[in-house]
């Protein structure tokens, strides 16, 4: 499986947190020599009658198209004075992750990179912005910059080990970023008492892939109670600048609402999250697309 980053997709709604993922996005485009697409998705509401599904308001929604088109420009061409990188702007009046999966299957995006507000409550990730749904249905890996970050390079890259699942990628892309940044590598692995065997196993495989690939990497093994508190403890103790995790740390995103590791991450640090799927993997689920105005059919 190849790890590249060669396409960077930012969606922005002209937030402070959406600038700030466009800046770490433009840095490592840079670096990675990739071409960074800027994603802004027009709102727009749907009336369902006989005649199929028509835009409310076409004229409003034109407008806004083209006042998103100019900002994206104007972000463009100020980017490209500091930057010298490819990038492209595109339009969206789509549902956000119907805007991002359509890209990621067009352009062949790599990564997703979206800005948050950094730690927060359950409540308010959910319902306050698109993390949730991005993280659960894009189909490509999502980085979440928090809007308090910021740094340039990942200098210090945590890598976990506590399921076993997407750990080929997740060592490839460990690497990849450790080369790109001139950074280093902490493996750790976390196991509670239950699967302290399976995952030492794995983390000893990805320890003799650090070695092979004469990796700049320290690592050490953890037995705790609970993996989350310790991945963000050691994020804290070693000023780690992004943390490595797979999309099946948890075992399920429905569980999203209990007290589960994702939860426990995002809300315990302000580090990036560099969240690893597999690109194109299929979702079972998709989100409500769009709002909709269905009218009963007379008769």
């Amino acid at each position: 499986m190849s790890s590249t980053l060669k396409t960077l997709l930012v969606p922005t709604d002209f937030s402070p947190k959406a600038e700030n993922a466009l800046r770490l996005a433009a840095e490592m485009a840079v670096r990675h020599e990739a071409k960074l697409i800027l994603l802004h998705v027009v709102h727009t509401y749907y009336l369902v009658d006989r005649g199929g599904k028509q835009i409310i308001g076409s004229e409003t929604v034109q407008s806004s198209v083209e006042m998103a088109r100019q900002r994206l420009e104007e972000i463009k061409n100020s980017l490209q004075q500091n930057f010298n990188v490819e990038m492209e702007i595109r339009l969206s009046t789509q549902s956000l992750i119907d805007g991002i999966n359509e890209l990621i299957v067009e352009d062949d995006v790599d990564l997703v990179v979206l800005g948050t507000s950094g730690r927060q409550d359950v409540k308010s990730f959910i319902l306050g912005s698109n993390s949730y749904n991005v993280l659960q249905y894009a189909n490509c890996s999502v980085l979440l910059v928090p809007e308090t970050f910021t740094k340039t390079h990942f200098k210090k890259i945590l890598f976990p080990v506590r399921v076993e699942n997407e750990l080929d990628q997740k060592a490839e892309l460990s690497l990849l970023l450790a080369e790109k940044n001139e950074g280093g590598i902490n493996l750790l692995g976390v196991a509670d008492a239950d699967r302290i065997a399976q995952v030492r196993k794995s983390y000893i495989e990805m320890r003799k892939v650090m070695q092979m690939k004469g990796a700049d990497y320290v690592a050490e093994f953890k037995l705790c109670v609970d993996n989350a508190n310790v991945i963000v403890e050691t994020a804290q103790d070693d000023d780690s600048d992004i943390i490595l995790l797979a999309d099946q740390d948890e075992n399920s995103w429905k569980s999203f609402m209990g007290e589960n590791f994702f939860k426990k991450i995002i809300n315990g640090t302000d580090v990036p999250l560099f969240i690893v799927k597999i690109k194109g993997a299929k979702i079972d689920e998709t989100p409500l697309s769009g709002y909709d105005v269905t009218l009963p059919f007379p008769g």
